[in-house]
Formats: structure tokens, C-alpha cells, sequence
């Protein structure tokens, strides 16, 4: 009996878990857009769709299998979208890998959010 509690216990340590949390919105998703070289000024801006290669508008996703940061007493995500302090090279990642996030505004027109980091409530699952 004592063998297989050890083999068990040997199993479980040593086999990756197959769980894997997924992080759902839970509310607005919002980006936060910072300008300036030397004294950055950010600003929140609500999310209201992605924009693909081809020009057509989509909702964000719902669930991410990784975020950036969670803060479970917040029950908040955030998922880093921009590459910094790499100079070229970030600015480069920068225009082929971040998502294109738009807002709309007032007048009904969508328009392009310059995201460092979006930010939401969510829950675990």
C-alpha cells in the first residue's frame, strides 16, 4: 500500500497539472495610452473593438490563457501590449505585434488607441 501512495505521490509532483486558468472579462475592457518622452502623461480609454489587418472590427476576446498581472483582491487583469525600453527593436515589435485596439468616439468614428496596457475586471475560471 505504501508503494503505490509513493507512486501516486511521485506521479503528481513529477506530471505537469492539465488545469490551466483562464482569465475572463468580466466588464469594459479599457487601454491605457501614455504620451511624452521625458514626463509621460497616461490616460484610460475605453475599448470598443479590434481592428485586423484588413480593416474589419471585432469584439476583444473574452478569455486569455495568460495575463500580465492579476490582482485577485481587485479581481483585475492586465496584459502589457507594448514592447519598451529596446529602442528600434521595441519600436519594430511594436508595429508588427500590437493588437489595434479603437475606440469610438462622440461623433460615431472609430479611432486608433495607442495601448501600452489594457486593463479589465475578470474572473478566474
Amino acid at each position: 500500500m505504501k508503494i503505490v501512495l509513493a507512486a501516486l505521490l511521485t506521479y503528481s509532483l513529477l506530471v505537469p497539472s492539465i488545469a490551466y486558468a483562464k482569465y475572463c472579462v468580466a466588464g469594459k475592457i479599457e487601454a491605457v495610452e501614455c504620451s511624452g518622452f521625458i514626463i509621460e502623461s497616461c490616460k484610460f480609454i475605453r475599448v470598443d473593438a479590434v481592428l485586423d489587418d484588413n480593416g474589419n472590427l471585432y469584439n476583444a476576446k473574452e478569455c486569455y490563457s495568460q495575463v500580465s498581472d492579476y490582482k485577485p483582491e481587485l479581481n483585475r487583469c492586465w496584459i502589457t501590449t507594448k514592447s519598451k525600453g529596446g529602442g528600434l527593436l521595441s519600436w519594430f515589435t511594436n508595429v508588427v505585434t500590437q493588437p489595434k485596439f479603437v475606440h469610438k468616439n462622440i461623433s460615431g468614428e472609430y479611432e486608433n488607441i495607442d495601448a501600452n496596457y489594457i486593463t479589465f475586471p475578470c474572473r478566474v475560471e
